[in-house]
C-alpha cells in the first residue's frame, strides 16, 4: 500500500489523486518521479475523499494552493458537475479526472489516454467490444471507443443504468442481457469490482480466444476478472499502461511541458 492522507489533513502540496479508497494508486509515485526528472519542485500526494464529501475537499484544497488534482473511483461524476469551466467532452459525459483549481476548468485524460494504448495491443482498425459498467469511467471509455468506430455491447448488473447512459450519450451501443463476449475483440471491465476483489460473472467460455480481456484496474495482483480470462486462454491487459497515458496527459495539461514518459512508465512498473 502506498501513503495515503485523509483530505482533512492534507499536506502542502501542488497536486493530488483523490479517490476512495486511493491507498492503492500509483499516480504519486509516477507524478514525482516526472517532476524530479525535469529538475521541478512540485509535490503529488494520494488524499481520500469520499463522495459525499468531494466538493467541500476541492474547496479545501483550493483555499490551500493546490493547483489540480486527479480524480479516481467513485468521484469523476461529482467532480464534472464541480467544474466551473469542463471541456465540451466532460460536458457531454458527465466524468472528469483531471481538474485545474487556477481556472475550474476540467477534462477527462482516461478517454485519450486509453484509445493510446490499443493501437500497440493491435486493436486496430476497429473491433467490437464488450464493455462491463455504467459508472464514470464507462461513460467517459464508451463515448471514446464509439468515437473511434469500435462497435459497442454494453452489460451492468444493474441494466437501467446501462439503458439510462446509452440514452443519454445518445450511443448505438447494444445493451446486454448477459456478459457474453461471443464476437468481440475487446472484454473491457471499467467496474470497480477489482477493488474489492469481486469477479465479474463474464461467460468466458464463449469467449474468442483471440480476444483481449483488459481491465483498467491496476495492482500487484492479478484481478479476478483477468484471472479468469486467463484460464479461457485470453490475453489479459490491466491498467498500468493507461494510467501512465492518461497521467502525462494531466500532465501536460497542468504545466504546459511534455511529460517524460519512458520516466512515468518505469515509475510505476
Amino acid at each position: 500500500m502506498n501513503k495515503a492522507y485523509e483530505w482533512r489533513d492534507a499536506p502542502q502540496a501542488d497536486f493530488a489523486v483523490l479517490g476512495d479508497p486511493v491507498n492503492h494508486s500509483l499516480s504519486p509515485r509516477m507524478h514525482q518521479a516526472a517532476y524530479e526528472s525535469l529538475h521541478m519542485r512540485h509535490k503529488y500526494v494520494a488524499l481520500r475523499v469520499p463522495v459525499n464529501e468531494l466538493e467541500e475537499a476541492l474547496e479545501f484544497l483550493t483555499k490551500k494552493a493546490y493547483r489540480g488534482v486527479n480524480l479516481t473511483l467513485p468521484l469523476k461524476e461529482t467532480g464534472a458537475r464541480w467544474a466551473k469551466r469542463p471541456d465540451d467532452f466532460v460536458r457531454r459525459v458527465g466524468s472528469a479526472n483531471s481538474l485545474n483549481f487556477l481556472d475550474g476548468s476540467a477534462i477527462n485524460t482516461d478517454a485519450p489516454g486509453f484509445i493510446d494504448t490499443l493501437p500497440s495491443l493491435g486493436l486496430w482498425p476497429p473491433t467490437p467490444v464488450l464493455l462491463l459498467g455504467a459508472g464514470g469511467a464507462a461513460r467517459a471509455l464508451s463515448v471514446a471507443l464509439e468515437d473511434a468506430g469500435h462497435r459497442l455491447k454494453i452489460y451492468n448488473r444493474t441494466p437501467d443504468r446501462a439503458k439510462k447512459m446509452i440514452a443519454d450519450l445518445g450511443l448505438k451501443a447494444e445493451l446486454m442481457k448477459e456478459p457474453n463476449p461471443e464476437d468481440v475483440g475487446l472484454v473491457l471491465n471499467t467496474t470497480s469490482a477489482a477493488i474489492s476483489d469481486e469477479a465479474v460473472p463474464v461467460q468466458w467460455y464463449r469467449a474468442n480466444k483471440k480476444a483481449i480481456a483488459y481491465d483498467i484496474s491496476y495492482g500487484l495482483e492479478m484481478t479476478p476478472f483477468l484471472f479468469q480470462a486467463g484460464l479461457a486462454g485470453l490475453k489479459v491487459v490491466d491498467g498500468l499502461e493507461m494510467l501512465v497515458a492518461q497521467g502525462a496527459r494531466s500532465f501536460e495539461w497542468w504545466l504546459g511541458t511534455a511529460a517524460p514518459f519512458d520516466v512515468m512508465r518505469q515509475a510505476v512498473r
